[in-house]
């Protein structure tokens, strides 16, 4: 792929992701729907993992240890795979099931970049909890209206993307929230055995 379509891929998907925060149905033409595409737009996630594993040494847990830092971070790395084998796995499945499966890749694309606004949305938070001005008890209310928010505008991008109704849609986004969950629990559980 040359360089002015590399550019353009970007521009299109970046402008498609801030639509889907906005809740505008023209984002679902934004995004590609190929698999090199789809292969590319997880380096979108992995730009972020420093900035993600720097806010994971942030939070308060006395259950890890300190000393291991870097094999913390080798199995937050893990962790992100996991998440992407198992979710990606299950949203597939779906996809077959319910004859949509030539969306795939561009839901695949789609949740990648959504990780742009997504932390655009959390930035804030952290800054001030790096800033010393707020700590994690006094803006769990914020971070939990946050969360809800991106988990409403995945939800959108679900419904538009593969043309599935809402409440289809808000189940992919449940199954995020619980493989999200159950391997955060694996990541904390095998790093206090360290």
């Amino acid at each position: 792929m040359t360089q002015p379509n590399i550019t353009h891929e970007i521009k299109r998907n970046l402008l498609g992701g801030l639509e889907v925060a906005h809740f505008m149905r023209v984002a679902r033409e934004r995004f590609g729907n190929t698999k090199g595409e789809a292969l590319r737009s997880f380096l979108i996630p992995v730009l972020f993992l420093p900035l993600t594993i720097f806010t994971l040494y942030m939070y308060p847990n006395t259950e890890l240890p300190e000393q291991a830092a870097g094999i913390m971070a080798l199995l937050y790395c893990l962790r992100m795979v996991a998440v992407w084998v198992f979710f990606f796995g299950i949203v597939y499945w779906i996809t077959a099931e319910v004859d949509r499966k030539t969306y795939f890749y561009k839901f695949v694309i789609a949740s990648n970049w959504l990780s742009v606004p997504a932390t655009v949305c959390f930035l804030p938070v952290l800054w001030m909890i790096a800033s010393g001005a707020y700590s994690w008890a006094e803006l769990y209310p914020f971070m939990m209206c946050l969360m809800f928010y991106t988990y409403a505008f995945t939800a959108f991008m679900a419904s538009y993307v593969l043309r599935i109704p809402w409440e289809l849609a808000g189940f992919i986004v449940f199954i995020s929230m619980c493989v999200n969950n159950s391997t955060l629990d694996m990541y904390y559980w095998v790093g206090s055995l360290l």
